[in-house]
């Protein structure tokens, strides 16, 4: 581990943060690797700030500044150094804090408690130095994403990063986190949603196009492009050859509708050049030559909605019906595939005790020219790492009925 090494700090599902830096970033090369976060080299062609801003699954992203045997050398280094952190020609009063994480060794109260005891002496050398400081804090044990923007943080001073290793303590400070509000805008603030049809959140759109691991003059297409989310977050990306449909006029019309207000709102003129199209997944075909598509990212139809808890004896019958639909759907999607050509697809499932019920799908994809991509033995060798055994990540609230499954299928060349 380097001075300059990327700290990724994962967000609510680590299994799937995980995944996606992997994806997108095509390396295993961990530093650190553990249920918070990952300490990585720089990746080729992508900033600290590029990376956050590119990933769903990070809540925040920061950089390594060097190593100390404990927070008394921590405190010292950092008596040195804490007008290095502010940013150039700001007067305001500095507000600053630290979040301390799992490097190998799990923090106790204890060392928060030193540590918070830390950051008040450091303040007290900052006023004494003629600068006015605030300490923000946080109910959570480390500072949320949310807590930095509120608190200025990044703007008027700095959060330290600290991780604890059984050799002693990695630090670092954040350069970027992730923006709760934009990510709201772009959900519940564009012109139309389809509630009834169910809403893909951006976030999980981002880490979906990631695990595709597309080139930018990459051909992307969803078939059920619904209101639009998968492919406004690939327009975000940069990504300029996208292609949606949809079997619903009303969803292609929703779709256009948000794809124009993303371009004026967000200067992303190639949001309203995107192809969408009126058509029938099951045709796919009609609609698109074979083996004109780099990638499928998709969300296709999960079933009607579940209230309560539903039997099993309603279950079988829906799951049957809907893997029959689904072998009907990656037929035509291979044949619209380059080959090699990748589909990132949700698949669903329902949670009810003791077992879940899941799509089988298995031998459908296999037939249809599909291999599963898995994650890597570096991410499932982990303890805290739950991809199911076809090699996929399960996605959901604990409230929820009808969950995600995640699939990567690799059409074979």
């Amino acid at each position: 581990m380097e001075s300059g090494d990327i700290i990724a700090v994962f967000g609510r599902e680590p299994t799937l943060s995980a995944w996606e830096l992997c994806r997108l970033t095509q390396t295993e090369d961990f530093g650190v690797l553990t249920k918070e976060l990952a300490v990585l080299p720089p990746p080729d062609g992508l900033t600290s700030y590029q990376l956050q801003q590119r990933s769903g699954g990070l809540v925040k992203v920061g950089e390594v500044a060097g190593t100390v045997k404990d927070l008394a050398e921590l405190e010292h280094v950092l008596d040195k150094q804490w007008p290095d952190r502010i940013p150039a020609g700001s007067t305001a009063r500095i507000a600053f804090g630290a979040s301390a994480y799992d490097g190998g060794v799990a923090p106790t109260r204890n060392f928060r408690r030193d540590l918070g005891g830390m950051l008040q002496r450091v303040k007290r050398t900052m006023v004494e130095q003629g600068r006015s400081a605030r300490i923000v804090v946080s109910k959570e044990s480390t500072l949320s994403s949310a807590a930095l923007t509120q608190g200025k943080i990044l703007e008027r001073g700095f959060e330290l990063l600290v991780l604890v290793q059984p050799s002693g303590l990695v630090y670092g400070f954040t350069i970027a986190t992730q923006d709760i509000s934009a990510y709201g805008d772009r959900d519940v603030g564009r012109p139309q949603r389809d509630m009834k049809s169910g809403v893909l959140p951006p976030k999980v759109a981002q880490v979906m196009i990631n695990l595709a691991h597309l080139q930018p003059t990459s051909v992307l297409l969803d078939p059920f492009c619904g209101s639009g989310t998968i492919l406004q977050e690939a327009a975000m990306m940069g990504f300029e050859k996208l292609f949606g449909s949809d079997v619903s006029a009303k969803a292609v019309s929703d779709t256009q509708e948000n794809l124009v207000w993303l371009a004026t709102q967000r200067d992303v003129p190639a949001a309203s050049a995107v192809d969408v199209r009126l058509g029938d997944a099951g045709k796919l075909p009609d609609l698109y030559p074979a083996g004109s598509i780099d990638a499928v990212v998709t969300e296709p139809y999960l079933g009607p909605p579940q209230r309560g808890v539903p039997a099993g004896r309603v279950l079988l019958p829906l799951v049957s019906a809907l893997s029959r639909q689904y072998t009907q759907w990656l037929t035509n999607i291979a044949a619209v595939l380059k080959p090699s050509g990748r589909a990132v697809m949700i698949w669903p499932f329902f949670r009810v005790e003791p077992n879940g019920y899941f799509l089988q799908l298995q031998q459908a994809a296999h037939a249809a020219g599909f291999t599963f991509v898995a994650p890597p033995p570096s991410l499932t060798q982990q303890s805290w790492f739950r991809s199911t055994p076809r090699g996929t990540i399960l996605y959901s609230r604990p409230d929820q009925i009808v969950g995600r499954e995640i699939v990567i299928l690799q059409k074979r060349a």
